[in-house]
């Protein structure tokens, strides 16, 4: 529903927009001003999207909290730059690296990551924070 939204009302823009001659004409109407308001305000409002990240460690069991641990602290070491994130979902401790739009932006990091853990992978994460790649 949301991308059709935004899909809508980039049509609406793209109709509204009427090229005559050699000057540029722009209808607006009280309806598309709406949509193009709505639009903005839910980009503006939404905080995470849909990306990748690459996941370095997956455990459970008795030591699953201290390798994890140890596996965020060597990529920190490794790549501070780089957004890392541990999570704990029963029975699971996992920890994932990176804030990635597309999963070829992914690629590079995971070559690099597969050098220390050959099992990482690129994992889709629906938490990715936007404000890390688009300013």
């Amino acid at each position: 529903m949301k991308k059709t939204l935004i899909f809508i009302s980039t049509i609406f823009v793209a109709l509204a927009s009427q090229a005559q001659d050699k000057a540029h004409v722009v209808f607006h109407t009280a309806a598309l001003d709406s949509l193009v308001t709505y639009s903005n305000k839910f980009n503006y409002a939404t905080t995470s999207l849909d990306g990748y990240r690459i996941q370095v460690y997956s455990g459970s069991g008795a030591s699953a909290r201290n390798d994890s641990q140890n596996a965020k602290r060597q990529v920190l070491e490794a790549y501070p730059s780089e957004h890392t994130y541990g999570t704990y979902n029963a029975p699971s401790w996992r920890v994932r690296v990176g804030d990635f739009r597309f999963r070829s932006e992914a690629m590079p990091l995971l070559s690099k990551l597969r050098r220390q853990f050959p099992g990482c992978y690129i994992v889709k994460d629906k938490d990715v924070k936007k404000k890390t790649f688009v300013e």
